[in-house]
């Protein structure tokens, strides 16, 4: 059996927990059944996937992994790996199980159905994909979501949820409608990005380089600490670069763009 699964960036600004979108990174796995597991990892982590226990390590398949998704910098790379395993189990709902053992849908979603999508009370809407490129600075160091959603508050005052909404809304619309132009302040929030900056203060010079160098929008990758911006076709890698430049050390620069293919299997 072969099996693809794109990296994830989650909540795209406002949209925590609400909103993600599969990247055109991926988690590749080749295998058939065995007796016991014996498995090989190539590509991102792969020395620490083959010391310690994963979703897939544990499973009674022989096989091989080659992951270019970056592990625990807000790119999904848990999603991927569950939902692959979740295949690999036989599951009915591999994006059940896997959104399940995640705690939140939203990677899981934009992994299984790929695009940009939205994800109320269990179901996933999928929106039109932007004909953009994404700048990213991959974090050096990761951060486990646990300490991300830790920091934040058991409450919000009212007027930033009120902003919230509103930016929501208007992302939504600008995508929908590709009004490209109306990223800058639809990818602004109040929820979770100023509640978690003192885990990561660089991201804040990162967004902002980003912004000067013409970026149409910028936000945390969902937990953080790696930061996306959305760019104009053949402007991803000059972005990607200023967001480095603006934070030394603290990430490399990659560019890509929206997978608009999710979960792919062969048998």
């Amino acid at each position: 059996m072969k099996i693809r699964v794109p990296a994830s960036i989650a909540n795209i600004g406002p949209g925590f927990d609400v909103l993600a979108m599969a990247v055109d990174l991926w988690l590749e796995v080749e295998a058939e059944p065995s007796d016991q597991p014996h498995w090989r990892f190539q590509g991102e982590g792969a020395e620490y996937l083959g010391a310690t226990p994963n979703p897939l390590s544990a499973l009674s398949w022989r096989g091989e992994v080659r992951c270019d998704i970056p592990m625990g910098v807000g790119l999904g790379s848990s999603a991927a790996a569950r939902l692959a395993a979740a295949v690999l189990r036989g599951e009915l709902d591999p994006l059940g199980s896997a959104s399940a053992e995640e705690g939140h849908p939203d990677n899981a979603a934009a992994a299984w159905s790929g695009g940009v999508v939205m994800v109320i009370e269990g179901q996933v809407h999928r929106l039109p994909a932007a004909e953009l490129e994404l700048a990213l600075l991959v974090a050096t160091l990761p951060l486990p979501t646990e300490q991300a959603r830790a920091a934040l508050p058991a409450t919000v005052p009212h007027p930033d949820a009120v902003f919230n909404a509103a930016r929501l809304g208007l992302l939504i619309h600008a995508l929908d409608g590709r009004h490209y132009e109306l990223l800058d302040a639809a990818t602004q929030d109040r929820l979770h990005q100023p509640y978690r900056e003192h885990l990561y203060p660089f991201t804040a010079a990162a967004m902002a380089a980003a912004r000067a160098a013409g970026a149409l929008g910028s936000a945390v990758c969902g937990a953080g600490p790696s930061v996306f911006a959305f760019c104009r076709p053949g402007e991803g890698e000059r972005i990607a670069q200023a967001m480095a430049d603006a934070a030394p050390g603290r990430g490399r620069p990659l560019a890509t763009q929206i997978s608009p293919q999710g979960l792919q299997v062969w048998p």
